[in-house]
């Protein structure tokens, strides 16, 4: 990419594991670290005579999509083992009666920096790329958009009982009313995406972290030194939780006796959780990417543009025009797809397919839509969902992650007991 098309467009994104959500003017500095993989076009947009370069465009796109089936394919199965996708596990978690959110949350996230801390020593230029991929983002203002959207994640979360990445599993699986939260998500995508053009003055406004990560403020500082004492420490976590809380104790449905491996209904939580981080291992080394789940979102509602003036689109839709060509959004289309496929798999080796039918309750048809538009909404204004800001930015040391994931189970609890104080009969 050109030093003029990033001046020209800014650096845009939807979670903060990629860098293509809101238009910003870089400075000379932030240019400089602009990778070469900002906005890769996809092979229709590729504008070179070059035959040897175009064939790199067709094998890139099959690359992706090869890998992105694979990883699209074990997200949804581990998630459908962990049970968390459940509705009621979400709520639950943020009443503090259940702990299986927290344990899978705490097993992607060891996974994930033990991942991270190993690139950063074998491939320093790789690491380099990919948390640079995160600078777009950190232009937004933390009052203004980074807690703010953080709570309304955790509010669309606790209220629909999902979250970006686990809707998929929700649909493969079979829960009541999963296509309504679908459904939600995308409307929210959608008027984030209108709306951006106007909001985007006061998204940058106010205090914002200069520093990106820790590194940089501690330049002495070496990331493996955090990224293996937090894998470590979520470890520890996990065990504690635990001890206390038995994963098994907390299954609404017993797995069968003497089940062994997929025949079974459900698996430890943590162990689903470690699974998924590594995830982050393909996503590097074939994607040049990290996890994250509501680009994808955004990157389908930037179709509604494609009869537009590509000039009107880039005027008044810049952050769907900059989506509509962009690998780096795109791949994570047919990850998420694929995670239904897996779901659907994970559920049929286990004949709990689909989940309605034993019981596993859903979320009304009304919080279902109105909790996947605020996730949605609220994850494209603070620059990250779970996975985004979760597994990848948190893992990464990003002080936008580190700030937004506090806050965004902050709105989850704060959102639910007042949402119980006001109807006693709100939990599942």
């Amino acid at each position: 990419m050109s030093k003029q098309g990033i001046t020209r467009r800014g650096v845009v994104g939807s979670d903060v594991s990629n860098h293509k959500q809101n238009v910003y003017v870089l400075s000379e500095e932030d240019l400089k670290h602009a990778s070469d993989s900002d906005e890769q076009p996809l092979l229709g947009d590729v504008q070179t005579s070059d035959k040897k370069k175009e064939k790199t465009s067709w094998m890139r796109i099959a690359k992706v999509i090869v890998v992105t089936i694979f990883m699209g394919f074990l997200f949804g199965l581990v998630f459908e083992k962990s049970r968390v996708f459940e509705p009621y596990h979400i709520r639950a978690q943020f009443f503090f009666t259940k702990w299986m959110m927290l344990k899978m949350f705490l097993g992607a996230m060891s996974s994930s920096a033990f991942s991270l801390g190993v690139v950063s020593l074998v491939s320093p230029t790789r690491f380099k790329k990919i948390s640079n991929a995160f600078h777009g983002c950190n232009h937004r203002g933390v009052f203004t958009a980074v807690i703010p959207g953080a709570i309304l994640l955790g509010v669309g979360m606790a209220l629909g009982g999902a979250c970006p990445g686990m809707v998929t599993a929700q649909l493969g699986s079979g829960i009541q009313n999963a296509y309504i939260t679908l459904l939600g998500a995308m409307t929210g995508a959608l008027v984030f995406g209108i709306m951006e053009p106007i909001m985007a003055r006061w998204i940058t406004s106010g205090y914002t972290i200069h520093a990106f990560t820790l590194q940089d403020l501690f330049p002495k500082f070496k990331f493996w030194m955090f990224a293996f004492p937090l894998s470590a420490f979520a470890i520890g976590g996990i065990f504690i939780i635990e001890h206390f809380f038995p994963w098994e104790s907390e299954l609404d449905i017993p797995n069968a006796k003497g089940c062994k491996g997929f025949g079974c209904h459900a698996w430890p939580p943590q162990v689903s959780g470690v699974l998924l981080g590594f995830l982050q291992l393909p996503a590097i080394a074939f994607i040049g990417d990290t996890l994250g789940s509501s680009t994808a979102y955004s990157a389908l509602c930037s179709l509604t543009t494609h009869a537009m003036h590509d000039a009107h689109t880039e005027k008044y839709f810049a952050s769907f025009a900059s989506l509509r060509d962009s690998l780096m959004a795109w791949w994570q289309v047919p990850y998420l797809t694929m995670a239904v496929v897996g779901a659907l798999a994970s559920a049929y080796m286990s004949n709990s397919f689909p989940a309605k039918d034993y019981g596993v309750p859903s979320s009304t048809v009304t919080q279902s839509f109105l909790g996947g538009f605020i996730m949605l909404f609220g994850s494209r204004l603070a620059g990250g969902c779970t996975s985004g800001h979760g597994i990848s930015g948190f893992t990464l040391s990003m002080l936008n992650s580190v700030v937004a994931m506090p806050f965004m189970f902050l709105g989850g609890i704060t959102f639910v007991f007042i949402y119980k104080a006001i109807d006693s009969d709100f939990y599942v």
